[in-house]
């Protein structure tokens, strides 16, 4: 279980964050989600501890931490965009698909995460070392089924080629198979392992 560190004022922690994915793309999100080195629990396939309870299905359960089994923090939810969403998102796709000015300032926007990926929005993921960053990437590149779902960076170490901060190394994934908003502009995910003092990180 997670022990939360609030002994004071000021004090807070992430508890949580929750993805939704498209109608259909329940087994590429927990592929891609593993392939990133995290353990999930899907209710609907999966033994499940019962105090989960029925609520529990429409979710994959995503731990963070190796053993741990905390539902509450450290933990990551993601489930199927909702009715509401998705025919949000069927509309803009439309409109986008008959507008060439719209469809260009996509495909800009989308290309800004290629070329910098540090200053577009991400979400972090802490990892133990580099060589297990290098891990999870390669099995993101070397997974059939997802493809075309995902962008990949290269792995910017401390003092190498694109690096912009040598405090840690960090890599860099764009998919639009996820999303804690729009499905329609995809979500990021940064792979970093800190390297100062602060974090007794392994090469």
């Amino acid at each position: 279980m997670t022990t939360r560190p609030l002994d004071g004022p000021g004090v807070h922690l992430l508890n949580h964050v929750e993805f939704v994915y498209a109608p259909g793309d329940r087994a590429l999100v927990r592929a891609f989600l593993e392939a990133l080195g995290l353990r999930v629990l899907d209710p609907q396939t999966d033994p499940t501890p019962p105090e989960l309870g029925p609520a529990a299905g429409p979710y994959l359960i995503v731990y963070l931490a190796e053993g741990d089994d905390d539902l509450i923090d450290n933990v990551v939810y993601a489930s199927e965009a909702r009715p509401e969403q998705w025919a949000l998102e069927s509309a803009l796709r439309e409109r986008i698909a008959a507008e060439p000015e719209l469809q260009s300032l996509c495909a800009t926007h989308q290309a800004a995460y290629a070329e910098r990926p540090q200053a577009m929005t991400h979400v972090g993921l802490a990892y133990p070392s580099t060589t297990e960053v290098k891990a999870a990437m390669a099995r993101l590149a070397e997974h059939e089924a997802l493809g075309e779902r995902l962008t990949l960076s290269d792995v910017y170490e401390p003092g190498g080629p694109g690096s912009v901060d040598d405090r840690v190394t960090q890599a860099f994934v764009h998919t639009d198979l996820l999303s804690v908003g729009l499905l329609l502009g995809g979500q990021q995910f940064e792979l970093q392992v800190r390297h100062d003092d602060r974090r007794g990180s392994r090469a």
